[in-house]
């Protein structure tokens, strides 16, 4: 016999829910049984019966369920009794309150016939009340298991052990399964931010970092566009910018960018807007995007700006769209504090080296300006040749040097007017490796004193200080060659006038795979007589207005200015 304590603990057990899945599964295992398996809500609606029920079940039994009779059982007190009901005659039904945490939440019913189902009146009663045939449903009922108090008590308790186990099962599943998913998530969330941390290089671009860093949140997330809006001060010249398939007016994302750093600029609790439309702030989007997302770019005492992202195409911005993007920004700012400290240094380098060239050129004021024009000629006939951007940065650096070395050399015999004798011509031979000498000591730049040394090479191996041909000169001075001889050519010295560009060009034809390597020469001539004279043009602007060309990788317009914007 079923004990109170039993039903008790089963009914009372830790809060869990009973699922469809889970009350399909008891109905299949126990239908040949003579069971039926249904569920009341706490109003007495049938909430679910088994499907394939026996004729008996499913036009006798589940039609007074339906009825007054819902509604009774699920307002009668089971408590303190063991609960099977005869309300139906001729079936017993077990009758048991789904408690969920410490509250009923449904009505559990096992219906079975009666064994005493011959020997009931009301049976005919209630027959021809649903318009059933009696000897019909008797024989209906004579196909099923039929059960006694006895032996439907130990069958109900052994069905209860089951429900309960079976829904254990079904939340351990679940909780198993959303651990799972969330785990994913995180490792996808930790890949994601050890690939921008990976990219944090020194040298790559604001630019660069902050297209990777909102493309694969577009691709994580699943939203139409992310962008960046940097506080002024940040990066000089630095504009919002928004990466993804959805585009704003410029004068709209200007807005946007200026309206999230000055929010910023006093608290830094992410923005979290799912409907534009009802925002007085930010109401100006909503006939471009419906939602908003946006964190702070911050570092201890120092703002930097906002990460934002705009329309998340399936359901709103939730709290791991927030925490993923937080994280994010996070880094972003470490690299960005890190960009920003490192362009500081860098304008403090190119400074003092431009600084350096221009004490060389005040010794030759015929040669005013060549050490930069040297520089410039170099990187943008290394961009034409395919090189990488880092190297052509390199490259830049020894052009701006290569004739460093010529501070050991006297006055008199670079302001020269005239032919040169053996003598003095020696003297200025010794400028290549006069400059690497005075550069050899400062560690940062030791990879640009190939430049610096061979840069008068020759192709054919008849150039100084060593002689080298072909490949076996350094790729620096075969680049530096061909952009030092063409300013030579087409500018004013003591000893002779300053050829036209398109005479110089010539040469350059002319002296290629002897004087000058084939490729590099190949390159400064498909750049071409226009794109040279703009180029040279805007380097004369800048120098005669106090600014300076500082190389940025990927830089294309020669009047670019000297930090890149985003």
């Amino acid at each position: 016999m079923t004990s109170q304590a039993t039903i008790n603990s089963l009914l009372s057990g830790p809060a869990v829910l009973v699922a469809t899945a889970v009350l399909d599964t008891i109905a299949s295992r126990w239908r040949h049984a003579g069971v039926c398996v249904c569920l009341l809500d706490m109003n007495g609606a049938v909430t679910y019966h088994d499907p394939l029920a026996s004729p008996f079940f499913r036009d006798y039994v589940l039609p007074q369920l339906r009825g007054d009779l819902g509604k009774t059982l699920a307002a009668a007190d089971h408590a303190g009794r063991l609960p099977i009901d005869r309300s139906i005659p001729g079936t017993l039904l077990g009758v048991y309150p789904r408690i969920e945490k410490r509250h009923a939440h449904g009505i559990l019913v096992l219906a079975v016939v009666d064994a005493a189902i011959d020997r009931t009146e009301d049976l005919q009663r209630a027959a021809g009340r649903l318009r059933l045939d009696a000897q019909w449903l008797l024989g209906a009922a004579g196909k099923l298991p039929a059960y006694d108090d006895d032996s439907f008590a130990p069958l109900s308790r052994l069905i209860l052990d089951m429900l309960v186990d079976l829904t254990h099962l079904a939340a351990a599943r679940h909780e198993i399964d959303s651990m799972s998913s969330e785990l994913s998530a995180s490792y996808e969330e930790l890949t994601l931010i050890y690939q921008l941390s990976a990219g944090m290089h020194i040298d790559r671009s604001p630019a660069d970092f902050f297209r990777q860093a909102c493309m694969e949140y577009n691709d994580f997330t699943g939203v139409r566009a992310t962008g960046v809006a940097l506080a002024v001060g940040a990066l000089p010249g630095a504009a919002p910018a928004m990466f993804g398939p959805m585009n704003l007016p410029p004068p709209e994302l200007h807005r946007l960018g200026n309206l999230l750093v000055d929010a910023f600029g006093d608290s830094q609790a992410p923005i979290v807007v799912n409907d534009l439309a009802s925002s007085p702030k930010f109401a100006f989007l909503a006939h471009h995007a419906r939602q908003l997302l946006a964190v702070p770019l911050f570092r201890p005492q120092r703002h930097l700006g906002a990460l934002f992202a705009l329309d998340k195409i399936t359901n709103d911005f939730d709290s791991h769209n927030v925490k993923l993007l937080i994280s994010i920004a996070n880094t972003s700012a470490i690299y960005l504090e890190n960009s920003i400290l490192y362009e500081d240094v860098r304008g403090l380098v190119m400074g003092l080296l431009h600084s350096l060239t221009s004490a060389v050129d005040a010794k030759d004021p015929y040669t005013c300006g060549h050490s930069r024009r040297v520089a410039l000629l170099s990187r943008r006939i290394a961009r034409e040749a395919g090189l990488d951007d880092a190297l052509c940065e390199r490259i830049y650096v020894s052009g701006l040097l290569h004739d460093v070395g010529k501070i050991g050399v006297p006055e008199a015999v670079l302001c020269k007017p005239g032919k040169l004798t053996s003598e003095e011509f020696d003297m200025i031979k010794r400028h290549p490796a006069i400059g690497a000498h005075i550069l050899k000591d400062i560690k940062q730049i030791q990879d640009v004193i190939p430049g610096v040394l061979y840069h008068h090479e020759r192709y054919d191996g008849r150039g100084y200080p060593t002689a080298l041909a072909a490949e076996n000169i350094p790729l620096m001075g075969r680049v530096i060659c061909v952009a030092d001889c063409l300013d030579a050519m087409t500018s004013t010295r003591t000893y002779r006038n300053a050829l036209p560009l398109e005479a110089a060009l010539l040469e350059i034809e002319r002296g290629r795979g002897t004087q000058f390597d084939p490729a590099m020469a190949d390159a400064l001539l498909r750049i071409g007589e226009g794109r040279l004279k703009s180029l040279l043009a805007a380097h004369h602007t800048l120098s005669t207005q106090g600014g300076l060309f500082l190389d940025r990788p990927g830089e294309s317009d020669p009047a670019a200015a000297i930090v890149g914007t985003l």
